[in-house]
């Protein structure tokens, strides 16, 4: 079949697939509109030194101090993907997570090293009180490990995480782009639905 053919099929059936993609497109629209309200979170982790030790040798000032903090940092990250950290930290500030299965607890915060002593994670949440919980609990689970690492490691490593404010903004929906692109692939889908179509009826 030639352009020309398949050009004069779209032009015969345009309305349907105008349809097609007025329908996709405000589909789209309908459902973001009754999505629920979500809240974005930005909280830094900063890493510094509890105590330093007063020793000749300087264990862990200075260049070690460093380069255990940028192994902690690196712990952190992975710490936030802990199904045993995220559980904990969601009943600390008693909030439900609705954790269906173990892959839902890993993907609850996103955590990324920015620099050997400065940890980002991000998290969303269903409203802003929920946000500042969750976010105190996080600084708390997170406190508990270096603790216990402290313990482990006779008071060589002492490290203490803290932060600013959480800075949580609410999530924008994108509700008439995303309509646009639905309608774009409307039209797409009703293009296809037309030759489908054309294809059983010949």
């Amino acid at each position: 079949m030639e352009l020309k053919a398949y050009i004069k099929i779209i032009k015969k059936d345009y309305k349907l697939i105008f349809a097609v993609a007025f329908v996709v497109a405000f589909s789209t629209f309908i459902f973001l509109s009754l999505q629920p309200t979500r809240y974005e979170t930005s909280l830094s982790l900063l890493l510094s030194k509890d105590k330093s030790q007063q020793t000749d040798d300087f264990k862990y000032d200075g260049y070690y101090a460093l380069k255990a903090s940028e192994t902690l940092a690196d712990s952190i990250t992975q710490w936030a993907k802990s199904p045993e950290l995220v559980n904990a930290v969601y009943q600390k500030a008693e909030v439900d997570g609705g954790f269906q299965n173990l892959k839902s607890y890993s993907k609850k915060f996103s955590a990324k090293k920015m620099s050997p002593q400065f940890v980002e994670v991000k998290f969303e949440t269903k409203n802003i009180k929920e946000a500042e919980k969750i976010s105190v609990a996080i600084i708390a689970e997170m406190n508990n490990k270096v603790q216990k690492i402290e313990e482990d490691s006779n008071g060589e490593i002492a490290f203490l995480i803290s932060n600013k404010n959480p800075i949580i903004i609410q999530k924008q929906k994108n509700i008439f782009s995303n309509s646009l692109i639905g309608f774009i692939s409307g039209i797409i889908l009703g293009i296809f639905f037309v030759f489908f179509k054309r294809y059983f009826s010949s």
